[in-house]
Formats: structure tokens, C-alpha cells, sequence
């Protein structure tokens, strides 16, 4: 279960109403240059571009993403883009012949060998799409043409202007049907506005469609693309007072690295970035930064279930375990978790796992227990307190 549960936060597709992923996107198409803006809303600030250089591949590439790896989008040299967003769950039924490959693997494929979004809709009719079953994907080259990728179902279009967010196009009638409020206050802007073709246009209608920072789920970072330049303005935390701008072409001559995007503006110590970074990665009180968001004591157990609180706890508390390899610091988060819903038995297997990369087998076994009475189907459980009795009779023996 625990493994599913890494894999689940990394591919970033889950959704809650108040504590989850959601995504906002635009691209503008005028004289022959396309622009597109993307905003990442998420909890953790530990967010990170990588640059990957073409090699023995087609093109370079900039991928964006968390701790983990994970690429949430990317821009090629070639001028393709993708960004993903969680949604409902859409059946993915046509699978029959279909090559199976993970979703991190499909995503490089294309991003190192692909320019257009034809070729990319060419290849993702032969990949079995089920890892899109509750997500969607959307790809946008220099041409100004998108594919919209819901599951099995491939939608590609090339109007001038087009919206995104955490919805299916294929289950709306029309834009106003979108149940999304900073989705509509950017359309809003958009229908009040001359759309221009530029970096500052797009920069604008992202500010319109960001999740404040009063929000639990705040937007983290924005991108700004130029498709056809490869520029890419960086925006951090809400503030788009101040960016900082990349050149693809020039990042990927430094060969391969990684850039921390906090560290981006490390001239801004005083900024609400940075304050939320330190409060965020703070190993005395890691849950400070979620008390003060949304005080969570303040709701009973279902409620906060409702909310995705359970969840959140869990990303924020793997984060610190598998990421930042301080198991510490995750016990404390868990722990805190398990104060608020006691009987949440995913919480109690997540401490117990906390426990056992420390190889302390006796609180690992007194968790997974814990979580084992809770859902007697706990497999992963049952198979760890084995695992842990086993690794404290070795310790005994030595």
C-alpha cells in the first residue's frame, strides 16, 4: 500500500477540495509566436528545474517538479510543452494492444525526441493510457497547436487563445460551466482585457488565476513560456512583483544540473517566498506552516477527512522521509496527524514506516499494529511487521 502511496503522490494526481494539486494554464497564438502561462499549486515550496541536455537524444530539456523528480511540466529546445492536472476519475477502458510504460518514462520519450504535438498524439495512441485515469495532460508546441490529453480520449485544437484548469473539456458544455473560482476570475480578466502575444500579458492572466496565499494550497510557482524564443519567466509564491528569467538555450549549455527555484531569488530574503520556504522546511515545528493555514484542531476527525487533511499530512511527511531523508522530522509530522485523526490508519502506517527506515523495530511494529487493528486488509502492515521482527532479530544477534 505504501509503495502505491509514494508512486500516487508522485505522479501529483489526486484532488481534494481544500488540501490537493490543481494547476491553472493559457497560451496565446498571435504573429506567428506562442506564449504560454502556468501556474503550480501545491503545499510544498520544495520545488526544483533540472536541465537535462540532448546527449544522444533530439532535443534538451527543462523539467520542473518537487524533491522527488517527478516532472509536474517541461519545455524541450524544440519548443514543446506539457503541464498536468489532477481531476476526476475518467475511466481508461481502450488498453487492448497497448504498449504499457510508466508515466515518467512516456513524458521523456516525448520530451527528448518531439516537436509537435501530432508526433505526440501519434505515440501516446499506442501507450496504455491508465496511469491517466484520474489526470489529464496538456502539450503545446511553438505552432500554437495543443493536445489535450483526458485519459484514452486525445483532443488537439490550434484556436489562437485557450484556458486550462482541473476540469475535462470533453464533460462541459462551456466555460462557464467550470466550477473552479480563480479558473473564472482569469476568464473574467480575459474578457475584459486585449489579448496580447508577450511574456507580461501572460505573466497578468496567471496572477488572475493564482490561489492566493491565504489558501492552504497556494501557487507555488509560475512559468511563463516563450515558444519560440525558449524564454521562461519564474514567478514564486503569488508574488508577481517579481520574476526572474531563464534562457533554455543558455541553462542547457552548463550541461546537466538543478536549480533549487527558491535559490533563484535569493536576493528576496525578506519575501513571502522566502518566509514560507524557512516556516515550510522547519525541523522543530514542520506543521507550524498548516496550523497557522487552516487550524486543523478546529474540525472534527470526518471533516478533516473530507479535506484531505490525511493526505496532506502524508505528502509533507514523505517529503521529510524519502526526500530530505530525516525520518525525524517526519515522525513529528505524522505524529501530529495522528493527534488530529486517531483513527486513520493509513497515519499509523506511515509513522510505523517512519520508524522502520530508522530501524527502530519495536515503535515500527507497535504502528503498523496500531494501523493493522484499524484495517484488518492492511497488507503492507501485515508484510512490514515481519519485516521488522526479522530486522530486530538480526540486531539481537549481533
Amino acid at each position: 500500500m505504501k509503495n502505491q502511496f509514494i508512486i500516487t503522490i508522485a505522479t501529483i494526481f489526486l484532488l481534494f477540495p481544500t488540501i490537493g494539486n490543481s494547476c491553472s494554464m493559457y497560451k496565446i497564438t498571435k504573429n506567428g509566436k506562442t506564449f504560454v502561462g502556468n501556474n503550480e499549486d501545491f503545499l510544498s515550496p520544495n520545488n526544483q528545474f533540472w536541465f537535462e541536455e540532448a546527449g544522444n537524444h533530439k532535443f534538451g530539456v527543462m523539467y520542473m517538479g518537487r524533491l522527488n523528480n517527478f516532472a509536474q511540466g517541461a519545455i524541450n529546445e524544440a519548443g514543446l510543452m506539457f503541464d498536468g492536472f489532477a481531476n476526476d476519475e475518467l475511466p481508461v477502458t481502450n488498453t487492448a494492444g497497448k504498449t504499457k510504460i510508466s508515466l515518467v518514462k512516456a513524458i521523456r520519450n516525448i520530451m527528448q525526441s518531439m516537436s509537435s504535438v501530432e508526433e505526440v498524439k501519434a505515440y501516446l495512441e499506442t501507450i496504455d493510457l491508465s496511469f491517466l485515469s484520474s489526470s489529464m495532460i496538456v502539450f503545446v508546441d511553438k505552432s500554437g497547436t495543443y493536445l489535450i490529453v483526458e485519459g484514452e480520449l486525445l483532443i488537439t485544437g490550434d484556436e489562437p487563445e485557450k484556458s486550462f484548469s482541473n476540469f475535462y473539456y470533453s464533460q462541459i458544455n462551456s466555460l462557464e460551466d467550470v466550477d473552479i473560482p480563480r479558473f473564472q476570475k482569469g476568464l473574467q480578466f480575459l474578457n475584459a482585457t486585449e489579448a496580447k502575444a508577450s511574456l507580461d500579458y501572460c505573466s497578468k492572466v496567471m496572477d488572475n488565476m493564482k490561489t492566493e496565499n491565504s489558501e492552504v494550497t497556494s501557487t507555488q510557482f509560475s512559468t511563463i513560456y516563450d515558444l519560440t524564443s525558449l524564454k521562461i519567466r519564474v514567478y514564486l509564491y503569488t508574488d508577481f512583483t517579481q520574476f526572474v528569467e531563464l534562457d533554455l538555450m543558455q541553462e542547457l549549455k552548463k550541461g546537466n544540473h538543478k536549480t533549487m527555484m527558491i535559490d533563484l531569488f535569493e536576493t528576496q530574503k525578506e519575501s513571502i517566498a522566502h518566509k514560507y520556504f524557512a516556516k515550510y522546511n522547519d525541523t522543530n515545528n514542520p506543521v507550524l506552516f498548516l496550523q497557522e493555514k487552516m487550524n486543523p484542531e478546529q474540525y472534527s476527525e470526518q471533516e478533516l477527512k473530507n479535506k484531505g487533511v490525511g493526505w496532506g499530512i502524508n505528502v509533507i511527511g514523505y517529503e521529510w522521509l524519502k526526500d530530505k531523508k530525516q525520518p525525524d522530522v517526519a515522525i513529528k509530522v505524522f505524529k501530529y496527524g495522528i493527534s488530529l485523526m486517531p483513527n486513520d490508519f493509513d497515519l499509523y502506517d506511515s509513522l510505523g514506516e517512519a520508524y522502520f527506515d530508522k530501524k527502530d523495530w519495536n515503535n515500527a511494529i507497535i504502528n503498523y499494529s496500531k494501523s493493522l487493528a484499524l484495517n484488518p486488509e492492511n497488507d503492507n502492515a501485515i508484510q512490514k511487521i515481519i519485516e521488522c521482527k526479522k530486522g530486530r532479530d538480526k540486531t539481537k544477534e549481533n
